[in-house]
C-alpha cells in the first residue's frame, strides 16, 4: 500500500511539473529564409499583468548552417505608451573556427542571447518589441525564425 501511494505521489509530481510552462513568453516569427528584407518588421506583443517581478528578455535566431555571415545585426524597438527605445543588437552566429553557436538540429541552428537582464517593466500593460535586420546585404538569406523569450525571475 505504501509503495502504491509513493508511486501515485511521484506520478502526480511529474504531471504537475511537466505542465508548467517553461517561459513566461515565447514566440517565434518565421521570415522568408531566402530573402529577409530590412523593411520586414517582426512585432511581438507582450501583456504584462504584474510589473513587480524581475524579467529576463532574450532574442533567439534560427539560422541555416550555410548562412554567409558570422553574425547578424538587429534593431530592436521597445514600445510602451507610444514611447520608443531603439537598441542595436549583434547576435554572433559562428565561432572564429566556423562552427555555429547554439543548439543544432539538422541543417539549422538556434542561437539565443540575453537582451535585457533583470529588468522591470514600469507598469502593467501591453509592451511591443519590434525587430528588423540591419545587415549591409539586403535582403539576407539563411535566417528562418526570430524569437523573443521572456522569463520571470
Amino acid at each position: 500500500m505504501k509503495k502504491q501511494l509513493l508511486y501515485i505521489i511521484l506520478i502526480s509530481l511529474l504531471i504537475f511539473t511537466s505542465c508548467k510552462p517553461k517561459h513566461f513568453y515565447n514566440e517565434f516569427k518565421t521570415v522568408d529564409v531566402k530573402k529577409w528584407k530590412s523593411t520586414d518588421t517582426l512585432t511581438y506583443t507582450v501583456d504584462i499583468e504584474d510589473a513587480k517581478p524581475v524579467y529576463n528578455v532574450s532574442i533567439s535566431i534560427r539560422y541555416q548552417k550555410d548562412y554567409e555571415f558570422s553574425n547578424i545585426w538587429l534593431s530592436v524597438i521597445d514600445t510602451y505608451d507610444n514611447e520608443n527605445k531603439t537598441v542595436r543588437v549583434e547576435v554572433p552566429l559562428f565561432k572564429k573556427d566556423g562552427k555555429p553557436y547554439g543548439k543544432k538540429s539538422g541543417s539549422f541552428c538556434t542561437q539565443t542571447i540575453p537582451y535585457q537582464y533583470r529588468t522591470r517593466f514600469p507598469k502593467a500593460g501591453k509592451y511591443k518589441l519590434s525587430i528588423v535586420q540591419l545587415m549591409r546585404k539586403d535582403p539576407i538569406d539563411g535566417i528562418s525564425d526570430v524569437g523573443v523569450i521572456i522569463d520571470k525571475k
